[in-house]
């Protein structure tokens, strides 16, 4: 079961990270892009948190759903 949002599911996706650090790395300097009061900025700190802080098996998320539309 994904612990990630549909929402950071999918940003991940778009990002095409090879792994787990790469995507935070990613995320750290797209949040210094984007206005702070923008919904994308909220999914991309939520999103590095959870990278950084919990047990998110970034292979298994990569490989869940289909969350491309």
């Amino acid at each position: 079961m994904s612990i990630l949002t549909i929402e950071e599911r999918t940003l991940l996706k778009s990002m095409d990270c090879r792994d787990k650090k790469q995507a935070i790395e990613v995320l750290d300097v797209l949040k210094m892009e984007l206005p702070v009061r923008s919904e994308l900025f909220l999914t991309a700190v939520s999103l590095a948190y959870k990278l950084e802080n919990e047990r998110v098996d970034y292979a298994f998320e990569m490989a869940g759903e289909n969350v491309d539309s």
